[in-house]
């Protein structure tokens, strides 16, 4: 799939790309949880990240960003502050569905 830029200049795309990205992951991470019955759980910064790299080492994901873990708290951070998800302690590494 080709990427339509947006006309912002490189890094701000690469953010807004990276946070897509991972919004929809943590979700899908959120969805298994809840199958699983762990739907009140808290995720963390460190869990996010491994399930990325799960998922970069297994090669379910073409095209894969490199993500590091300050990405991963950007997109927790920015979860929050639009109101999808909560806080659970005053530690920001940790998102609540």
């Amino acid at each position: 799939m080709e990427r339509t830029s947006l006309g912002l200049d490189m890094k701000m795309e690469e953010v807004l790309s990276k946070t897509s990205f991972l919004s929809y992951h943590i979700a899908t991470y959120n969805a298994v949880n809840g199958e699983l019955g762990l739907a009140d759980e808290p995720v963390t910064v460190d869990e996010i990240f491994d399930y990325i790299n799960d998922l970069r080492y297994e090669g379910e994901v073409a095209d894969m960003p490199n993500i590091t873990k300050l990405d991963v708290l950007l997109t927790f951070r920015l979860l929050l502050k639009i109101g999808l998800g909560k806080q659970t302690t005053p530690n920001l590494t940790v998102l609540s569905n």
